[in-house]
């Protein structure tokens, strides 16, 4: 019924005297098959097709009427119609002054339609009881969103604006309404934006506890979109000074892509609210005057998606059965706990006591250097072979009979036993890597402790990272499998051009995000991308199966190195392992400067002038913060988690809960990595 209220409420083009009997009246006509309503043709095409053609929503309702409900007591639509009509009206000849008005404005139109279906998807089994107040929340944030994002649109209305962004917010900030499009009002203007953002966050809390009542799949799908494309949205809007020149009040499709995907389970809504709550979280200022409640608002939305989904759970179905399996008034949203690292813990400790028992040589100095990083406590989470270990579950199905002479048939063990030996080829890379970074870049700390540069000098720690290479050459050869050793040989070669193009890079190069995104992929992504290829081709798996794992690798590392990149200005040595800001002073430039940069230009002068002097640090972190820069670099590595998480959507299907399982961990570790919970 919304749609026939934007005929009358929002064609600015009708007299209001025209207009609110119009609107009072409506819900008398919605039963009458010979009531139309002309529209302008040149501004509400749609709509006027809508009204022309009116006839055909009036036979539906009467054959409603009389097909469901016995009791025409019940049948709230013209109910609904009624008080939507009466409080349009309202306000078409009362300004929305306060923020009780907007509150109640957003009730009439959105929030007792939400009341009301709800009512009927409850009678219908479709979702438990909600609690009003629940039901009123999300109609009341979705239609903050709408007022939001259609701010420009309505201001240009003619032959008047069309008003809904209450009088107590927005005179805080200028004297008229108009002001907030003005070039020189543009701070005062994001600030009001932020105010508005921050109304609608506060019913966020509510509208994840209504959607979690919700027992039918369709249904929960489609709230799930609605509620995500809104927090979304509003993370888009927020702090984003393109807002008033009609743009940046969208998310990307790639980001809509991913919400739709999320928006099959309750986990996936917690974790998409998740990430698009923590892309809000970059952009707060502390010099915006409502900062302190945004965080606020942020930190409830992550407290519930943390309690609810911690990123360690999985949703599946009822005692583990598929949607399709769960029993009339079971509710299919049921989380179980399943942390990636847990599934293969076992492995884990396996793979590291033979990486220990491999770097051990006669050498006392050599091995001490070898073993430094492989030390129990200092090893690290271990993401690589995690990933690895998981990947080589996610596809233990069928292999790719036509590929596998038969002379090279082995058991399933034996392609495990391969698929480990892979794992700890690539963290003995990933660890050689370090020592050598840690010298080139005169690192004071790894992992949360001294580098080995610092604790035993430069030669001893190229060499360890030597001696680590070639003990990875060494398990290579043992798999005797040439495919698999000519892709980590170019990943040896990738670390190292990788570090040269940073080392002598041009200043065009320099200040190019291909060339920022090339040598990220070198550095970081290509040993993960190729490995996960390793280990599927070491599974004889098919071509197209070996690309889908290299473009789960690919992108799980462009997005970590983002992440990692994003920390390097917003982190600290507890989260890091290292201390914060080091690239800047090294004049390394990544993603968020380069992102500022196309904002403010002058920012690329700071940096050629260089960072012995403190006062360039801090100037060129003042750009950084007023720019979108740390929000853009998120939004990119969101992005490349999400290509990473449809990678493994992509897989060939399967009936193996195992399998499905090291998958949704796969999928999970995507989320970890944006999250920085890793």
């Amino acid at each position: 019924m919304d749609a026939l209220y934007i005929v009358t409420e929002d064609d600015m083009n009708i007299p209001a005297d025209t207009k609110v009997p119009i609107l009072e009246n409506f819900h008398r006509h919605i039963y009458d098959v010979d009531f139309h309503f002309s529209c302008k043709q040149s501004t509400y095409k749609h709509h006027k097709v809508l009204m022309d053609q009116f006839h055909h929503v009036s036979t539906a309702l009467l054959e409603l009427k009389k097909r469901y409900l016995s009791d025409p007591s019940e049948f709230s639509i013209e109910e609904t119609t009624k008080i939507m009509g009466a409080g349009m009206a309202k306000f078409i000849l009362k300004e929305v002054e306060t923020v009780d008005d907007y509150n109640e404005y957003c009730h009439i139109v959105s929030g007792h339609p939400f009341i009301e279906i709800s009512k009927h998807f409850h009678a219908s089994n479709l979702m438990k009881v909600a609690p009003e107040y629940l039901c009123n929340s999300m109609g009341l944030f979705l239609q903050k969103i709408h007022i939001i994002q259609d701010f420009m649109e309505d201001m240009n209305e003619i032959p008047k604006p069309r008003i809904h962004w209450p009088r107590q917010i927005w005179r805080k900030y200028v004297d008229e309404l108009e002001d907030l499009t003005c070039k020189a009002n543009s701070e005062k203007a994001i600030h009001c934006l932020n105010d508005m953002v921050t109304d609608a966050l506060l019913h966020a809390e509510n509208c994840l506890e209504y959607i979690s009542t919700i027992l039918d799949p369709n249904v929960f799908r489609a709230m799930g979109i609605l509620l995500i494309i809104g927090i979304g949205t509003l993370a888009s809007c927020y702090n984003n000074n393109t807002f008033f020149r009609g743009s940046g009040k969208k998310i990307s499709f790639a980001l809509a892509a991913k919400a739709i995907k999320g928006s099959k389970t309750m986990s996936g809504v917690y974790g998409v609210f998740y990430d698009f709550s923590s892309m809000l979280r970059t952009k707060i200022s502390n010099g915006d005057p409502n900062a302190t409640k945004t965080l606020s608002c942020v930190d409830a939305i992550q407290k519930v998606c943390g309690s609810s989904f911690s990123l360690d759970h999985r949703l599946i179905g009822v005692e583990g059965k598929g949607y399709d399996q769960v029993q009339e008034g079971e509710s299919p949203l049921v989380l179980e706990q399943v942390n990636p690292y847990s599934l293969v813990a076992d492995e884990l400790s396996l793979i590291g006591n033979r990486l220990r028992e491999m770097v051990a040589v006669e050498v006392p100095k050599l091995a001490s250097a070898a073993e430094y990083f492989f030390e129990l406590g200092v090893e690290g989470k271990r993401l690589r072979p995690t990933v690895l270990l998981l990947m080589a579950s996610a596809l233990d199905v069928p292999s790719s009979p036509e590929s596998v002479p038969d002379d090279l048939t082995r058991s399933p063990i034996d392609v495990r036993k391969r698929q480990q030996c892979m794992a700890e080829i690539t963290e003995m890379i990933h660890v050689a890597s370090l020592l050598h970074d840690d010298v080139l870049d005169d690192a004071d700390t790894r992992r949360g402790v001294p580098s080995l540069n610092v604790r035993m000098g430069n030669k001893l720690s190229v060499l360890a990272g030597d001696f680590l290479l070639s003990r990875a050459c060494v398990a290579l050869s043992s798999l005797k499998d040439f495919e698999v050793g000519t892709l980590m040989a170019t990943v040896v070669e990738h670390l190292v051009t990788g570090e040269i193009m940073q080392m002598t890079s041009t200043l065009q190069q320099r200040y190019s995000m291909d060339q920022y995104m090339e040598k990220t992929y070198y550095k970081t992504a290509s040993l993960i991308a190729n490995s996960c290829k390793a280990i599927a081709l070491l599974a004889n798996q098919s071509t197209e199966v070996a690309v889908l794992a290299y473009n789960y690798g690919r992108n799980l590392g462009l997005a970590f190195q983002l992440i990692d990149d994003i920390l390097d200005f917003t982190g600290s040595l507890d989260s890091l392992g290292k201390a914060s800001l080091s690239d800047i002073h090294l004049g390394v430039v990544t993603a968020p400067i380069l992102f500022a940069i196309q904002e403010y230009p002058q920012l690329e002068e700071i940096i050629n002038r260089g960072f012995d002097d403190a006062a360039n640090v801090d100037l060129a972190l003042e750009y950084l913060q007023k720019s979108r820069g740390i929000q853009r670099a998120t939004e990119l590595a969101i992005e490349h988690a999400g290509l990473a998480a449809s990678a493994i959507d992509s897989l060939p299907g399967t009936d193996d809960e195992n399998v499905r399982i090291s998958r949704r961990a796969l999928v999970d570790l995507t989320h970890m990595v944006v999250t920085r919970i890793i």
